[in-house]
């Protein structure tokens, strides 16, 4: 039942895509001070030639300036099938509530000095069929929160922040300092939501024509998932491993799940690394290097715990001394399973040029070693080759629009292996290479002077051919306010990439308003 952290593996890679197609247009993502320039509505930059720089008296260098921002939001979904009986273990949520909330300051103390200072809370609830197992709980945690002292040379950031590697935003395999946050939807969730902040020490210079940065998380941060009874949850309903969760209490269902997963963190100051060069010319060709802690528990349990796991998924009836022997081993206080985070290098390059009106972005990636899941949930290290090319709108336009591509190949799968979710079981047999390719992409227009905005995301595996699509429909009426409606379809065979959460399909309705 332990071993379903498979999925999050392959959610980290592609968790994002929904917001490929707006990941400028969330304002959380704090940079350096920069003149003011025109913004199309995709989020991005004007032309060259609409670009327009905002007037206005530099202050004294000694002045104190600040800047406060926040919002407020939530939605309410509904499933569009109940799939799960009533009363079953691990059955499907089928009405969910979240209310989340922002608030920062953004202060440039001198010239040489700024503070940024973020925090936020989400409310969630959720519900099964006939209103059973209903529950909710309570989050506050802190967001960007970070110094940074500008020099003549190099640019030092210290604190909790976000840090961008690669060329393609959200989906770079390089992009693995951050952890993510699992539990978001694929529709409703914000960019800066999925990927969260860590306490790290980043410097930035330029040498010459290269830009230059590295980058130090000391303590280890996981990403945040559920393993059972949400509807991201690693577990699903129709998973072949499962958890008895009716014998929890729905109101501490989801405060045990944090570490169910661990027995052991990372010590602390045994961090991850990062080293990234980037040439600043109108070709912006590069190459990194990340030493990380995977920030997903690789699971391995012991034989007789999975043999009796493995006849209880199965309905059937284990032979009862294995039941005798694991009892007392549990009584005698011994450690079943272990769940550990291992350490992962990844080389990367990385080109990005402006082509037309868009922008191509690639990267392309190799790691020694990354830990997959196979169809029975055990874990096994393999090499990995992924890439990702990408092309999103840059000029102004009120068609906002982008397509991102993304393939892995992991090389020496045995004969008796299957990755999971990566590769179908008809692909056992024989040794070979485990191929994933994945197209996303983002499409959206205006109509009523910009009022009215129809979008829709949507992504196809390939290889199992899964897919996701999600249509969304919003209105801007009042300043700072937006109404909308959206749902959430995934589709494929019960161990898909999209299949396996296919029943979660629901509609969506939500509302976000800028306080300011």
């Amino acid at each position: 039942m332990l071993r379903a952290a498979a999925l999050g593996l392959f959610l980290s890679s592609f968790a994002a895509f929904a917001d490929e197609g707006d990941a400028g247009s969330g304002g959380m993502v704090i940079e350096e001070f920069t003149p003011v320039v025109e913004v199309t509505d995709a989020g991005g930059p004007a032309p060259a030639q609409a670009l327009s720089v905002e007037s206005f008296d530099a202050p004294p260098p000694s002045s104190l300036s600040a800047r406060v921002y926040g919002r407020v939001g939530g939605f309410a979904s509904v499933d569009t099938r109940f799939d799960s009986p009533p009363r079953v273990d691990m059955a499907e949520n089928v009405a969910e509530l979240r209310l989340k909330a922002l608030l920062g300051v953004d202060v440039k103390v001198t010239d040489r000095i700024r503070v940024v200072l973020e925090g936020k809370a989400q409310l969630r609830g959720a519900t099964q069929r006939d209103f059973d197992r209903t529950k909710g709980f309570f989050e506050a945690m802190l967001g960007d929160a970070f110094v940074d002292l500008y020099t003549s040379k190099v640019d030092l950031r210290v604190g909790n922040q976000r840090i961008a590697l690669g060329a393609n935003a959200g989906l770079a395999p390089a992009d693995a300092l951050n952890p993510r946050d699992l539990r978001e939807s694929f529709v409703a969730g914000e960019p800066e939501d999925a990927l969260l902040p860590v306490f790290a020490i980043r410097a930035r210079g330029e040498l010459g024509k290269v830009s230059l940065t590295a980058a130090y998380a000391p303590f280890f941060t996981p990403s945040r998932y559920f393993v059972f009874g949400q509807d991201e949850a690693l577990l699903q309903p129709g998973a072949e491993q499962s958890i008895e969760n009716r014998r929890l209490d729905p109101s501490i269902e989801d405060y045990v799940q944090d570490r169910i997963l661990e027995t052991r963190r990372p010590a602390p100051l045994l961090g991850d690394l990062a080293l990234r060069a980037v040439s600043t010319g109108e070709w912006k060709v590069g190459a990194s290097w990340v030493w990380v802690n995977e920030k997903l528990p690789r699971v391995t349990l012991d034989p007789e715990l999975s043999a009796l796991l493995a006849a209880r998924a199965a309905g059937t009836s284990a032979d009862p001394a294995l039941q005798a022997s694991v009892a007392n081993r549990l009584q005698a206080g011994e450690t079943l399973y272990q769940g550990d985070y291992l350490r992962q290098h990844i080389f990367s390059a990385e080109l990005s040029k402006l082509l037309g009106p868009g922008q191509l972005d690639v990267d392309v990636s190799f790691s020694p070693r990354q830990t997959f899941f196979d169809a029975s949930f055990a874990p096994l290290s393999k090499a990995s080759v992924s890439w990702v090319v990408g092309y999103s709108q840059a000029t102004d336009s009120p068609l906002t629009w982008g397509v991102t591509y993304f393939g892995m190949a992991v090389p020496d799968v045995k004969a008796n292996e299957q990755l999971f979710l990566v590769e179908p079981a008809t692909a056992v047999g024989v040794s070979r290479i485990a191929w994933l390719h994945l197209v996303a992409g983002f499409i959206g227009y205006p109509f009523f002077d910009k009022r009215l905005d129809v979008s829709v995301r949507a992504a196809f595996e390939v290889v199992q051919r899964s897919f996701a699509l999600a249509p969304k429909v919003a209105w801007k009426g009042i300043d700072g306010l937006e109404l909308w409606l959206a749902a959430e379809f995934q589709e494929g065979n019960p161990y898909s990439p999209f299949g396996y959460f296919s029943r979660n399909d629901k509609v969506l309705l939500g509302a976000t308003y800028t306080l300011f």
